[in-house]
């Protein structure tokens, strides 16, 4: 077995280890990712708390669009 060298190694592929990786490659360093269950994604993924998320998120985007109004543009919602 060859001796690898990384950075950093992200143990868990959950949507923290996902940003960690994804910013430390984005700064050059040599990641490598390990995560138990043999695909990327983590608990969150595979045990079907994405919809919660996707709910969380589609509530930040709308409310964004409020507060767009206080710069000048602003939408009506129904």
């Amino acid at each position: 077995m060859e001796k690898a060298n990384y950075d950093l190694v992200v143990i868990g592929s959950g949507p923290a280890g996902q940003k960690g990786a994804i910013a430390a490659a984005k700064l050059g360093k040599r990641v490598a990712v390990i995560d138990r269950q043999g695909m990327l994604g983590g608990v969150s993924l595979h045990t079907g708390t994405i919809p919660s998320k996707t709910l969380r998120e589609a509530v930040l985007y709308v409310t964004g669009f409020r507060q767009r109004a206080f710069y000048g543009n602003g939408y009506a919602l129904k």
